[in-house]
């Protein structure tokens, strides 16, 4: 499965987008693969626009299983044809489904209309210029959620109740997605997304952030992932690039200085989109940029808008996330919020969950859990809690569960991401070929080689195969002072909440 080229998106997108858009209130829309985790936003985004919903999927296992029986007025577990015999209005597709479905055929056979997760945000809560003319999309290989949580947050805390999609559940927002309010009059309305760079359907091979009409974009980060779809990084850059030329003169391209790659493709992106392009960062030179920190508990970060201080106080650790609520806070200055009501909104934010999230703390021990997958994800992570807790030994356990991480190509930055670890524990892999069994063309991760080089710098490194094996381990390792911190970007086989119960 790879991403194709020509037009993103296309015009039967367009179409699909105008088709639903125009969908009157109160119409019956089914989803299926409902219980994803942007096909279910979309569902909750739905139901709250007044719609009626029905949705179906393999299983309906929680969290998503019970946010899909709080939306849908129907539920139906596996997919048939039979699903959609009250026919729908609308039908919406998840991701993971594909030709040979029965109810994708049925949708096809019958011509009923269909559409995407990423085109039923486009045409349900950015909609068009007039009606909302500020859409923020945030993107990047790392960040996304955090950073688009925070500016949400700050400008919800601002009064300006934004519309919003977060791929990730925000500690201080009661849900992942909401319509744009609308009280607010429309030159300020703004909607903030997360842009994800995977593919958006089987009938719309492009990143989801294609169907997003970016006002303001946001570029984190720029690194190789998703090697299931991407064949190398040079065809993520062609997605990025894309985004890029479609920012309109007024909007902003917001990029983050630290990454070599985009600094090199900003000379590039100019002579492509009249928006202007600036930098966040450190970086003496950038518009936006980070003056100081201080304080692991609580850290205080001064921060330059365009010449403007500010200071924010945050409990959230490390530079990462002082970089994230900066990127904010470049926002709330571009959207005009006065520089005091940027500090307060922002230092509201206390983070998502599953980033950097205390699950437990007892007798001594501390349990954390993380989203963090990519190397670098895990190597900032690890940084983080490393200065909030500087004086304990630091437990990192990691799962190799995504389509990149589990095959061979970080073989060598995995093995240096976990530095500010004293304790590593791996969990072994079993499958490197994306959802089938070893390809001869996929190398898998030697996470023993890894172990046996993290032990050579003097740390205690161990393998195990499943995630029982892990937790029969640590029940019988873990200390008083201990700092045990869970990396996956799955449920790793139950072994939080098994630890949490050890605590």
């Amino acid at each position: 499965m790879t991403m194709e080229t020509g037009e993103r998106p296309d015009r039967a997108s367009i179409e699909r987008v105008a088709q639903l858009s125009t969908l009157p209130v109160g119409r019956h829309v089914h989803v299926s693969g409902i219980c994803g985790t942007g096909v279910s936003a979309v569902a909750v985004l739905l139901k709250q626009m007044g719609y009626r919903v029905t949705g179906s999927d393999k299983a309906f296992y929680p969290p998503m299983g019970d946010v899909a029986r709080q939306t849908a007025t129907k539920l139906y577990t596996g997919y048939s044809e039979e699903n959609l015999e009250e026919r729908p209005d609308f039908v919406i597709i998840g991701n993971n489904l594909s030709r040979g479905n029965p109810e994708v055929e049925r949708v096809l056979r019958e011509s009923i209309p269909y559409a995407s997760m990423p085109e039923a945000f486009a045409a349900l809560l950015i909609r068009d210029r007039e009606s909302c003319p500020n859409s923020v999309v945030v993107c990047g290989t790392h960040g996304k959620t955090t950073t688009s949580a925070a500016t949400t947050t700050m400008l919800d805390r601002a009064g300006r109740k934004p519309g919003f999609f977060i791929g990730g559940l925000p500690n201080d927002l009661p849900t992942t997605i909401r319509a744009v309010d609308e009280s607010i009059p429309p030159a300020q309305r703004v909607v903030v997304l997360e842009g994800d760079e995977y593919d958006s359907a089987f009938f719309a091979k492009w990143s989801k952030f294609h169907s997003y009409r970016a006002d303001i974009a946001i570029i984190t980060s720029l690194e190789f992932d998703h090697a299931d779809i991407f064949q190398s990084i040079d065809d993520i850059v062609l997605e990025f690039t894309s985004l890029v030329s479609k920012v309109p003169p007024s909007g902003l391209v917001l990029l983050w200085d630290g990454e070599p790659r985009l600094k090199d493709l900003a000379q590039q992106w100019r002579s492509i989109t009249k928006a202007p392009i600036e930098f966040y960062g450190d970086d003496p030179s950038s518009s936006y940029r980070l003056l100081s920190r201080s304080g692991s508990d609580q850290q205080q970060i001064h921060m330059s808008l365009r010449g403007t201080e500010i200071t924010v106080s945050t409990t959230m650790t490390g530079h990462h996330n002082a970089l994230n609520l900066l990127a904010a806070a470049t926002v709330g200055h571009r959207l005009g919020l006065a520089p005091e009501l940027i500090g307060t909104s922002v230092s509201a934010f206390t983070g998502v969950r599953r980033r950097q999230n205390v699950v437990e703390e007892r007798h001594g021990r501390t349990l954390i859990e993380d989203f963090a997958h990519h190397p670098t994800a895990v190597r900032v992570t690890l940084n983080g809690l490393r200065e909030r807790y500087p004086d304990r030994r630091l437990i990192a356990v990691f799962e190799p569960r995504s389509n990149t991480s589990r095959r061979g190509f970080f073989q060598k930055e995995y093995a240096e991401s976990f530095g500010s670890a004293d304790v590593v524990i791996l969990q072994d892999v079993a499958d490197a070929g994306g959802y089938t069994k070893y390809q001869d063309s996929v190398t898998p991760l030697d996470v023993s080689k890894i172990a046996s080089e993290l032990k050579l710098h003097g740390k205690i490194a161990e393998v195990f195969p499943k995630a029982e094996d892990i937790a029969s381990f640590l029940d019988a390792f873990m200390e008083s002072g201990d700092v045990i911190v869970c990396m996956s970007n799955g449920d790793f086989g139950g072994l939080v909440p098994e630890l949490a119960a050890l605590l």
